[in-house]
């Protein structure tokens, strides 16, 4: 199946728990390194986004209104949880912002389970909660939550957020 990842990542950053307090992080060193690529701290966005810009642009343009009332659900009913996620996309850097508040990441899989389905997997970089919002009519397909012992069999406008960096799942044969 194909999968597009439209995501901002933040991989690589360091950990400043143990650092001295008065100094300034341009001025911190790795004993043993020659020097830090501070640029390589910053979140970026996938490759992804610019070579399927044009979909990506009409993604989020169709999508527009489910994406507000998606960002709308979410702080009503998780609003601990949105409030978190929302931190994390007022740091993006050069003032960019997310089509899908409060995440990071639009992550389009299509036919994920006509020509394979998905392999049991947690996401672990996932930060949080994965909303799974299934488009098309189809039959089978279930997401299975293996911890929770659940098969879900959703359908054209169902939605379902869980912690997909704890849990096990993957998508059942259609």
């Amino acid at each position: 199946f194909e999968c597009t990842h439209f995501t901002w990542y933040n991989r690589y950053p360091t950990q400043g728990d143990s650092t001295p307090k008065d100094v300034h992080p341009h001025l911190l060193y790795v004993k043993g390194a020659e020097h830090t690529n501070f640029s390589q701290l910053l979140p970026y966005q996938a490759s992804e986004q610019a070579e399927h810009e044009p979909l990506y642009q009409n993604l989020v343009t169709a999508f527009d209104k489910v994406f507000d009332w998606v960002e709308n659900m979410m702080s009503s009913y998780l609003p601990e949880e949105y409030e978190m996620l929302m931190q994390l996309l007022d740091h993006l850097p050069g003032n960019s912002h997310s089509p899908v508040p409060p995440f990071a990441s639009l992550v389009i899989n299509l036919n994920v389970c006509y020509a394979q389905r998905t392999e049991a997997h947690h996401d672990k970089q996932d930060k949080d909660l994965c909303l799974v919002l299934p488009i098309g009519l189809f039959e089978g397909g279930g997401l299975v939550l293996y911890e929770q012992g659940l098969v879900l069999e959703l359908r054209l406008g169902d939605i379902i957020v869980f912690r997909s960096a704890e849990t096990t799942h993957f998508n059942l044969d259609y």
